[in-house]
């Protein structure tokens, strides 16, 4: 008799010491910032609560983000039975539209394993493009076509140009071709409200093969001006 309960009390000593310490327990693991929009929205903001569930002093050791557009605040030191919370501040500048994720990562005084938490969002885009380059090769082409989308239901496209990057050494200023271009809206609208449009830009008159950026002068608010690189081949 004397042998079970000293097995029952050895069982009990031993859950106790497996128990014993800082214990860390996050309320989520990933956090969802939901929707951004492309060149408007310039950070966005993400706060992970951490609860001590031990019976001693939680020490987190490093909370690192994954690259330095993420700043992290936090306090190191966590009490038994006390919260705190990790806050994130993340710079989406320069992101294009689609899925964004960026992580951190905790190592803490309860396991030397990091834990990771991830951020997410989807980044949407003020007037999407179906193209990023625009080639026009020596077959003759004269003309190219692009899909716009955008929530911005009467779109409008108020001139387009080409500003070449190959000038000659004696000129003086980089040269801007005005491109010839039109415009057609869909009578439908896309996933999530967004309406699609048919741009047609026409190719100019040239004499050698020549490289540049267009610039697409917009009527909507939050991007102005849209940039594509591309080239027209002789």
């Amino acid at each position: 008799m004397n042998r079970m309960y000293s097995a029952v009390a050895a069982c009990f000593i031993f859950a106790a010491a497996a128990f014993a310490g800082p214990q860390i327990e996050f309320d989520t693991k990933t956090f969802n910032c939901g929707v951004a929009v492309e060149g408007v929205t310039e950070k966005i903001a993400a706060s992970f609560n951490i609860k001590n569930t031990g019976d001693s002093t939680l020490r987190l050791v490093t909370v690192k983000p994954g690259c330095g557009c993420t700043v992290v605040k936090f306090d190191s030191l966590i009490e038994p039975g006390k919260s705190t919370k990790i806050e994130a501040e993340v710079n989406i500048r320069g992101y294009h539209s689609g899925p964004f994720s960026k992580a951190i990562s905790v190592v803490s005084n309860v396991d030397k394993a990091p834990v990771r938490l991830t951020i997410e969002a989807t980044i949407q885009a003020a007037i999407d493009l179906s193209e990023n380059y625009l080639r026009f090769d020596s077959t003759g082409v004269k003309s190219k076509v692009i899909t716009l989308t955008s929530l911005k239901q009467d779109l409008k496209i108020n001139s387009i140009s080409f500003n070449v990057d190959n000038v000659t050494a004696d000129e003086k200023k980089v040269q801007k071709l005005p491109i010839t271009y039109k415009l057609s809206p869909s009578d439908s609208t896309v996933a999530a409200g967004y309406k699609a449009y048919k741009l047609e830009i026409f190719a100019p008159k040239y004499t050698s093969s020549i490289f540049g950026t267009f610039t697409i002068a917009t009527n909507h608010p939050d991007r102005k001006e849209i940039l594509i690189r591309g080239n027209f081949a002789k």
